[in-house]
């Protein structure tokens, strides 16, 4: 292949991948985050307030003096990225930051439990009278182990 004809053809390559790029961020900007405690759990409702403050070891047990057993998605999954932005107002390494240092300096009283996949977090829910996480809206449909206590968009 000449010079000039790989060239385009690199060309051609990068730009179908931006788009598939910006195609799948926009897919997830559409994405609803649901916040779900487990169903036993006296709390129906959640501000963003509430679940900033359990996520930066700010509130440590529910109103009946229940521990709160927070999960978290890991660093590289999308729906951690729009929570991070969109309750924390910071991105998830910053946020991962945050708690290393908490750690280091034995001031981290309930760091959240960081899991591969949000099938895992439904599960660790639903078993966990205390337990919080977040999912996409969709993989939560109709599960009557656990409920939704926020929708963020």
């Amino acid at each position: 292949m000449p010079l000039n004809h790989l060239s385009r053809f690199i060309n051609g390559i990068c730009a179908i991948c931006f788009f598939v790029l910006i195609l799948s961020s926009s897919c997830f900007a559409g994405d609803i985050i649901a916040v779900i405690v487990n169903k036993g759990n006296s709390v129906d409702f959640l501000s963003e307030s509430d679940i900033r403050r359990i996520y930066t070891n700010n509130m440590l047990e529910w109103a009946d003096g229940a521990p709160i057993t927070i999960y978290d998605l890991s660093l590289q999954d999308n729906l951690r990225a729009g929570f991070s932005e969109k309750i924390l107002g910071k991105p998830p390494y910053q946020v991962a930051e945050e708690w290393a240092h908490l750690k280091i300096n034995n001031q981290a009283k309930n760091p959240p439990v960081t899991v591969k996949s949000q099938t895992i977090v439904i599960r660790k829910v639903s078993l966990e009278r205390g337990a919080i996480g977040y999912v996409s809206a969709g993989a939560v449909k109709d599960n009557p182990a656990v409920k939704i206590v926020r929708t963020i968009q």
